[in-house]
């Protein structure tokens, strides 16, 4: 009998990185467990819920629920659940819906039959520290209930870690810290002409929350996929009130302002691409005020949220300015240098989750973020050091490519080994019930 896997992303979402998590693990997962079948689940998606065992390519990923008895609608037919990447977002959630991927309101008593795996999952930037008894106890409840745990970055190890009393080896960190998953797309060749002026790729999208983004993910009628439990989740009007702060609003001022300085100053000596992706941020819409401050800049606005046109648009660059995690990560892909241009650096956390890809690549000079006016790094002087550097990025992207597969490769062995297992604690569990 073939295993049945059910992976659980954003995929529904008109995003690339998400989109892109949910392709790569079943795509690497097919190659590892030939036989297996999966199902893609999203709790954005508004496909029809009649799918749940049967998901097709035009009937798009099923409707994701979790509710507080801890079921969902793929209960009884999966024989594993893969969480694909992605993010963790507290508690405390801004969203009821952010607690499906934290099993629902009551982690404990989710689906006691199936296989449950976290896989190089990040946190969410801006997510506080659990400070209170109650979510510290609910993610020690999400700690045991998976049956296999890895995140993307050490920044959420120790968040898990310092949440549930984990503690590692030699001052490590108990939860283990894997790559994430899109790192297993293997590396392309880079070849880029010879050019007399470079040609720097502009990939920036919008400095903070937009209507267009508040309306993908909270705007519809979602609260009935995960039940709100006040104890866990912020009041709707201390999320408004941290949207309007004063202060994030000066930041983000002042990131624009660095910016668009930066890029006329740019333009003086090198091409300027805008390279604008519709999303679920409405970063096509920041990407074309950018464009305005310089009209000699070309623009390249792509068709698709899919991760192949974005690739190929970063590749033609010598030097590319990114905002967005999985927009790096494709820059690296192709051997192409670039500066992560960072609008969601926190002064609350000191670090953010485009940081920390940076800090973990060996590349925190290669990151921006605007820190006040006067302990603000000079952006000018990031790009010229990186068109200087002599390259690295492919080697870079080779070593993290490594461990992205041995991690599906240990991802896979456990899979293979769950289905026996779990046949077994069903034996077993009978044959006391008999």
């Amino acid at each position: 009998m073939s295993q049945r896997i059910a992976i659980w992303a954003g995929s529904s979402l008109p995003n690339v990185g998400d989109r892109l998590l949910a392709a790569v693990t079943e795509a690497e997962l097919s190659r590892r467990l030939p036989g297996a079948s999966f199902t893609h689940f999203c709790p954005w998606s508004t496909a029809g819920t009649e799918a749940a065992g049967a998901e097709s390519a035009a009937a798009g990923p099923v409707p994701l629920w979790v509710d507080r008895a801890g079921r969902w609608p793929g209960a009884g037919s999966f024989d594993a659940v893969v969480m694909a990447g992605g993010l963790w977002s507290g508690p405390p959630f801004r969203h009821s819906i952010m607690q499906v991927f934290c099993l629902g309101p009551a982690p404990w008593a989710f689906d006691p039959d199936v296989w449950v795996a976290w896989h190089g999952v990040g946190l969410q930037d801006g997510t506080p520290a659990a400070g209170l008894d109650h979510w510290r106890g609910y993610l020690g409840s999400v700690r045991e209930r998976l049956d296999h745990l890895t995140v993307r970055s050490a920044g959420a190890a120790r968040r898990m870690d310092e949440a549930t009393g984990g503690t590692g080896d030699a001052g490590g960190t108990a939860t283990p810290v894997v790559p994430d998953p899109s790192f297993a797309l293997p590396p392309l060749p880079a070849e880029r002409p010879r050019r007399r002026r470079p040609l720097i790729g502009v990939a920036v999208g919008a400095p903070g929350p937009t209507a267009q983004l508040v309306t993908h993910l909270v705007g519809r009628d979602l609260a009935g996929r995960c039940p709100h439990d006040p104890a866990l989740c912020v009041p709707p009007e201390q999320v408004l009130a941290e949207a309007s702060d004063p202060a994030e609003g000066a930041n983000r001022i002042g990131f624009v302002t660095e910016l668009g300085l930066t890029l006329i100053e740019l333009a003086a000596f090198a091409d300027l691409e805008f390279i604008t992706v519709p999303n679920i941020y409405g970063d096509e819409e920041a990407g074309a005020r950018f464009a305005r401050s310089v009209p000699s800049a070309r623009n390249r606005t792509l068709g698709s949220t899919g991760s192949d046109e974005l690739t190929e648009a970063l590749a033609r660059c010598d030097l590319v300015l990114v905002s967005r995690y999985h927009s790096a990560i494709l820059a690296l892909r192709s051997g192409t240098p670039f500066v992560a241009v960072d609008p969601f650096w926190s002064r609350r956390n000191g670090t953010s989750k485009l940081h920390e890809l940076a800090v973990e690549l060996g590349m925190a000079h290669r990151h921006w973020a605007y820190r006040g006016a006067d302990t603000t790094e000079d952006l000018m002087r990031i790009v010229e050091r990186a068109l200087d550097e002599e390259p690295v990025e492919e080697q870079v992207y080779r070593d993290m490519h490594l461990r992205a597969t041995a991690a599906f490769d240990r991802l896979a062995e456990e899979l293979s080994a769950a289905g026996p297992a779990r046949a077994n604690r069903a034996t077993v569990t009978l044959g006391r019930s008999i």
